[in-house]
């Protein structure tokens, strides 16, 4: 299997490219970034790129165009692993994905899925007596507040009530009663933790998720580039991954 990691000199793409190299399943890896000194394997550009299998993005919004343009000239399948997008580039995403396998998740944890999964099956039984809130973690660094795990969680938990919730960033003044509030806290290193909240009457339910290294998260996506080859086009997420798994 040949491999492309687009973002290869950013914290997260050089992980990846690095734990691609020492996976024996991995034939070649590939690296695009503009900072990348272009060699038989590294490029800045996409016009020098040679063929692949497939392709793991960890690169910015702003590329999502070229990618895509390089991916269905190469049919290519394409994991992304970038957040941050536009409605609009949603939609080109989206469209892209009808002739294109195309692997796209807020979160390549598979610990964050699980967790997903037992939020569909408790959301609903605990909505009458518990509020529900989300508190997420992230280094002083990170861009957006609420993080797109948290807002994932909120959504999973909301598609799973009878009555839906208004998904709120933090409280301004007292708490209506249908809201269900994220409160993002920055600072420091910290990796990535979320819980969710079941606030109830004499009783709170707490289910978490800590991330201690961003190892998880390549690892995450390196599984979804082994599993989006050979697949037919669609859109994919890790849900997809944990359904073949339970097969």
């Amino acid at each position: 299997m040949k491999v492309l990691v687009i973002g290869s000199k950013g914290k997260m793409g050089a992980l990846v490219k690095t734990l691609l190299e020492a996976d024996q399943r991995v034939d070649l890896v590939y690296g695009l970034d503009q900072h990348e000194i272009s060699s038989k394997t590294t490029f800045q550009t996409f016009s020098d790129l040679p063929k692949v299998d497939v392709i793991i993005d960890y690169s910015h919004p702003s590329l999502l165009s070229d990618i895509l343009s390089y991916a269905k000239i190469n049919c290519t399948p394409l994991v992304i692993a970038t957040t941050g997008y536009s409605s609009l580039q949603e939609e080109e995403i989206l469209t892209m994905s009808q002739v294109l396998p195309i692997f796209k998740s807020s979160n390549y944890s598979f610990g964050v899925e699980v967790l997903t999964q037992v939020l569909k099956q408790i959301s609903s039984v605990l909505e009458a007596d518990y509020d529900i809130e989300i508190v997420e973690k992230h280094h002083h660094l990170k861009v957006d507040a609420p993080s797109g795990t948290s807002l994932h969680l909120a959504n999973t938990i909301n598609q799973s009530l009878l009555v839906k919730k208004e998904i709120v960033n933090g409280h301004q003044g007292k708490r209506a009663e249908n809201e269900l509030a994220i409160h993002a806290v920055r600072g420091g290193s910290v990796i990535g933790e979320h819980t969710v909240m079941f606030l109830g009457q004499d009783e709170t339910i707490e289910i978490s998720h800590i991330a201690q290294s961003k190892s998880i998260f390549a690892y995450g996506s390196i599984k979804a580039a082994k599993f989006l080859v050979c697949k037919k086009a669609g859109l994919y997420k890790m849900n997809d991954i944990f359904k073949e798994l339970k097969q």
